[in-house]
């Protein structure tokens, strides 16, 4: 696979690359699955119109009939609209299909950072496969610090390994439409089941940067859950969801303080709904943005083939 993923980025303008990562069932097996996947890949980019200028000349057949716009459509295209990512799917390489997507590295930071859309940063809360990497490993670090975060203030004081990684693998499905129609229902325990080993490598150094508040005895985890512990995770929230959930918690509109916020809200038996609700509003707009733009990005014909996929992927499950 690692051959075939590297003889795929050998056909891209690689200058432009700072971070590269694969991901999903056609990299890491999920259960259910039988038919080899589509290989899903995110490049990550210095230089938004310079790579897609190089690419427009290199690959032009991965791109829809927008190509004819030319590279400063397309970036703006890329930029300004859905999760700040653009896709090409439905390419094949020997006999190895992929789709890839392209964002600006200062998009990357922004939604590890923040959770501006959580497009991106949903996905590496999960395990990946890293291809390329300029220094950005620390920022995926925090993303994960922050998925932890999110996940404690949703779980009660005792819950399983598996029940901790489920809650982990669907934060980022929160609110996303495709969920309802075009996903396997079973999508994120079929993610988690089968790469337990895998999640618990990802998370274990947070694990023991968090030992105040999280204790672990082999599958069972308990977390200190006092209101002093609920604080201390509301408050290290990436800022996008700190921003909405004191915008429509705070107390008092003369009184603009976060930090007073975050402990009323840490005294609500509700809190961990109350963050559940916050990520939703997050979700629901980019993941149903990024489906509109991908429309005219990827093409009617393709559009109409990825989309029958992932509905007979959805059916396929139900009778399992």
């Amino acid at each position: 696979m690692l051959m075939d993923l590297n003889r795929i980025l050998a056909r891209f303008p690689s200058r432009h690359f700072v971070y590269c990562f694969a991901y999903g069932s056609g990299v890491f097996h999920q259960a259910g699955r039988t038919e080899r996947a589509m290989v899903d890949l995110i490049f990550v980019v210095n230089n938004t119109h310079g790579f897609h200028q190089d690419n427009l000349d290199a690959n032009p057949d991965d791109y829809s009939s927008i190509r004819l716009l030319g590279p400063s459509v397309v970036s703006s295209l890329q930029k300004q609209f859905g999760a700040n990512v653009y896709f090409n799917t439905l390419v094949s390489v020997g006999n190895l299909t992929f789709k890839y997507g392209i964002i600006d590295v200062q998009d990357f930071r922004r939604d590890l950072q923040s959770w501006h859309t959580l497009y991106i940063a949903g996905r590496l809360h999960k395990p990946v496969l890293t291809l390329y990497d300029q220094g950005l490993s620390e920022l995926v670090e925090y993303n994960l610090k922050c998925a932890v975060h999110a996940a404690l203030l949703q779980l009660p004081n005792k819950f399983s390994e598996e029940d901790f990684y489920t809650m982990i693998a669907g934060l980022s499905y929160r609110g996303d439409f495709r969920m309802i129609i075009g996903e396997d229902k079973n999508k994120v325990s079929n993610i988690v089941q089968p790469q337990i080993e895998k999640f618990r490598s990802l998370y274990t150094p947070v694990f023991k940067s968090m030992s105040h508040r999280l204790s672990i005895h082999c599958s069972s985890f308990e977390q200190e859950n006092s209101l002093e512990s609920k604080c201390y995770h509301l408050q290290r929230l990436p800022q996008n969801l700190k921003d909405i959930l004191h915008r429509s918690y705070k107390f008092n509109d003369l009184v603009n303080d976060e930090n007073k916020t975050f402990r009323e809200l840490a005294k609500r038996e509700d809190v961990g709904k109350i963050v559940r609700n916050g990520i939703f509003r997050i979700v629901f707009y980019s993941a149903l943005m990024q489906s509109i733009k991908g429309i005219p990005t990827a093409g009617l014909l393709k559009s109409i083939v990825y989309s029958y996929n992932k509905l007979n992927k959805m059916v396929k499950s139900m009778f399992l």
